[in-house]
């Protein structure tokens, strides 16, 4: 009995271990930057400018500027990329996507990544949301920018369609939020408690008003299928929530499927 109660206690002390560290190294895991020195110069097979904006002291956000390939300009897209690697990829993923159908691009990297820098929280991250919303609103109008977050950047893009009124809001591989996303992988901790970064794309559905579309694959192993099921059932004000489903899609590479090309032409195509 004492060598069974002895076992159930090295246990308990190794689980509060393991949460102890998960507390302590999880932004590491969520969030995995990788730089770029000050004096790189990116290079693309379509234009783009560089832009340097410095919302608050001590912080300088680096962002690129792609330019609608097909006129005239249908509006603007404020993407917000995943959590790892920089602009270097992301501008080549992405930006082409919206470019070929009439849209100026302007993505960021968060504090940090590639020639970003500055202290970092989830509090900032959506701070520096805001403000490159806000220049984005100087340069189109609001009712022609639309708003796209892929994996991380679904919840900073939650919360910009919250608190301000583009056209559209398109969500790829988003989760419902962060504890829950954890929970789905391993359900053994308090993520509540344990999380400093929530990301709560689901609370944010709530004050959203515009359409709001989500593409998810069936086979994402890094956010599980159900976090889009979940974020169909949250309170929401938007008057239309759509999910297009990519039958084995996975967490990346979506736009190789026929469907999400088909569907993307839909929705920015305007009316």
């Amino acid at each position: 009995m004492l060598r069974f109660l002895a076992y159930l206690a090295y246990l308990f002390g190794f689980y509060l271990l393991v949460g102890l560290l998960f507390w302590a190294g999880h932004p590491f895991i969520l969030l995995q930057p990788t730089t770029l020195p000050a004096a790189f110069r990116y290079s693309f097979s379509q234009p783009f400018q560089e832009l340097t904006f410095k919302p608050t002291a001590g912080v300088q956000l680096n962002a690129l500027w792609f330019r609608a390939v097909s006129q005239p300009r249908q509006g603007m897209v404020l993407f917000f990329h995943g959590n790892r690697d920089n602009l270097t990829r992301w501008g080549r993923e992405y930006s082409t996507r919206f470019t070929k159908r009439g849209y100026d691009v302007i993505m960021y990297d968060y504090r940090t990544y590639g020639k970003s820098t500055g202290p970092r929280s989830e509090a900032a991250l959506h701070d520096d949301a805001s403000y490159l919303y806000g220049f984005v609103t100087t340069q189109c109008p609001e009712d022609s920018v639309v708003v796209y977050g892929y994996s991380l950047g679904t919840g900073m893009a939650s919360r910009v369609a919250a608190n301000h009124r583009p056209r559209l809001l398109i969500l790829e591989a988003p989760y419902a939020n962060i504890p829950t996303l954890l929970h789905t992988h391993a359900p053994i901790y308090p993520y509540e408690w344990l999380t400093r970064y929530k990301f709560r794309t689901d609370s944010c559905f709530r004050h959203i008003h515009c359409p709001i579309q989500l593409f998810h694959g069936s086979s994402d192993g890094v956010v599980p299928y159900a976090n889009s099921r979940l974020l169909l059932q949250a309170p929401t004000t938007s008057s239309k929530v759509a999910l297009t489903t990519i039958p084995k899609g996975a967490h990346r590479g979506l736009d190789t499927f026929r469907l999400y090309q088909e569907r993307l032409n839909d929705l920015l195509t305007k009316r």
